[in-house]
């Protein structure tokens, strides 16, 4: 019968509040590699990464090593073996974990808590000393929304292209409805994504409305993009026009309104960012009125 090793260390757990201690941990039983037991005061594990984040060191094994492959999320292929864990991650006690348990190997070094699945695991599992890990850079704490503007600067709403009927280079005639619509290419659905560390945000425009400034005072606000005037339907109609009331030559601009949302990935976040208007496009028409002379239909007496 393989022999149970007992660990003399005390086991404990890193929190965002610090290192508690637990009691006195029982070593993995049947662990012939010794790879989960302390052995008089010997490193057991060298290299790797330490990374803090939200407060609390993880380390980051070295690649090659068992203690990597132990990290990996399913259990290693081949026949089960009951004393394999995996999915593996690793806190580093620090320096208060060193003053609580004593030094465990080599110094500078520290001990690493073990968190594992798999059969056979020990809860908790007991820690190990490493020597050699080098710290990386903090990993800041990004807002998702902060994020999700980034991907709403990146989403390119473009300037709609203005049509109009009389086409625009005409003169348009006072009392007489003059057509308005935009390119309809444009009526379309647009997404960008940004990226700050873990966090991916994907913000997603969709065109709700046109708002037409007409030059003199007056505004149309339009529901979709306007139907393109064809000369060969006589009998064609349109819900987005406008008549002037007066001559003169006006500065016309069209202005399309987005409905903005965005969606989250590696941090919980995603909503609506309201209406967001694009850049206006403009052109200049002038207005003229349209003189008749109405004569007798017969002679007269």
């Amino acid at each position: 019968m393989r022999p149970r090793v007992v660990t003399a260390v005390l086991c404990g757990v890193v929190t965002a509040g610090g290192f508690v201690v637990l009691g006195a941990p029982r070593a993995w039983a049947g662990d012939g590699s010794g790879a989960y037991s302390s052995t008089n005061g010997a490193a057991e594990a060298s290299g790797g990464t330490l990374t803090v984040e939200a407060g609390v060191t993880t380390w980051t094994p070295p690649s090659a090593s068992h203690w990597a492959r132990a990290a990996q999320g399913d259990p290693p292929p081949g026949k089960a073996n009951p004393n394999q864990p995996y999915g593996c991650s690793y806190s580093a006690g620090g320096p208060q974990a060193t003053a609580m348990i004593g030094v465990g190997g080599p110094q500078p070094g520290q001990w690493v808590f073990p968190v594992c699945a798999g059969p056979g695991v020990i809860d908790p599992m007991p820690p190990f000393w490493v020597t050699g890990a080098q710290p990386v850079a903090a990993v800041a704490q990004v807002s998702p929304v902060v994020v999700a503007v980034q991907a709403v600067r990146r989403l390119g709403l473009g300037s709609p292209t203005i049509e109009m009927a009389p086409p625009t280079g005409d003169p348009q005639l006072v009392g007489v409805a003059t057509w308005l619509w935009i390119d309809p290419a444009a009526w379309k659905a647009v997404t960008a994504s940004a990226s700050a560390g873990p966090v991916t945000t994907t913000a997603t425009a969709t065109p709700s409305k046109v708002i037409w400034d007409m030059g003199d005072g007056a505004s149309v606000t339009c529901a979709g993009p306007g139907t393109p005037y064809d000369p060969n339907d006589p009998n064609a109609t349109t819900d987005c026009s406008y008549t002037w009331a007066a001559p003169g030559s006006y500065q016309v601009t069209a202005t399309i309104y987005w409905s903005v949302t965005w969606t989250a990935t590696g941090a919980p976040g995603g909503g609506n960012l309201g209406a967001q208007s694009g850049p206006a496009a403009g052109v200049n028409v002038r207005v003229v009125e349209s003189e008749a002379i109405n004569t007798p239909s017969g002679g007269g007496g």
